[in-house]
């Protein structure tokens, strides 16, 4: 899917340096297998009985260059009730505090495993608010988090 995009968007929005990142997350009819692809997109994180997995984007930028084709493939993961898998955009974790130190991929994941076991709408609030509260000042990118929990 990632290839096909890129192919599209390549060729047929010849605007010069544009491209896309994303990450696209594929669940098996049970819902106990994931098979999840990224092209320079943060981490995803599984949470899975309080430990944490990062899911590392194999790809880069898609859209602009030609030599950026995806070509690596999807990782597979077993997946168990109780698990989640935490998505989301790199203005989630490109925050700075007033010592203007980032929070980050680590940050985030501190967040994640300190909300591991409340309720999905109360995770999002935690981690959300724990963004909030690092940052100096207000967010200067888009922030999109998904959190989704195999049941």
């Amino acid at each position: 899917m990632l290839r096909e995009l890129h192919h599209f968007v390549h060729t047929r929005i010849p605007v010069d340096g544009f491209f896309f990142t994303m990450a696209a997350a594929r669940f098996s009819h049970d819902g106990r297998r994931l098979s999840f692809s990224a092209a320079s997109q943060p981490p995803a994180i599984l949470v899975s009985n309080g430990t944490l997995r990062r899911l590392e984007s194999r790809n880069g930028i898609l859209g602009c260059l030609s030599e950026t084709t995806p070509s690596e493939p999807s990782i597979e993961v077993e997946l168990s009730p109780g698990d989640r898998l935490i998505l989301y955009t790199d203005g989630l974790v490109e925050v700075f505090n007033f010592l203007d130190d980032m929070l980050g991929v680590e940050g985030l994941e501190d967040l994640v495993l300190q909300s591991a076991t409340l309720t999905l709408p109360d995770m999002q609030k935690t981690i959300l608010n724990g963004v909030a509260a690092w940052s100096h000042g207000p967010l200067a990118d888009d922030v999109s988090l998904v959190i989704v929990e195999v049941r």
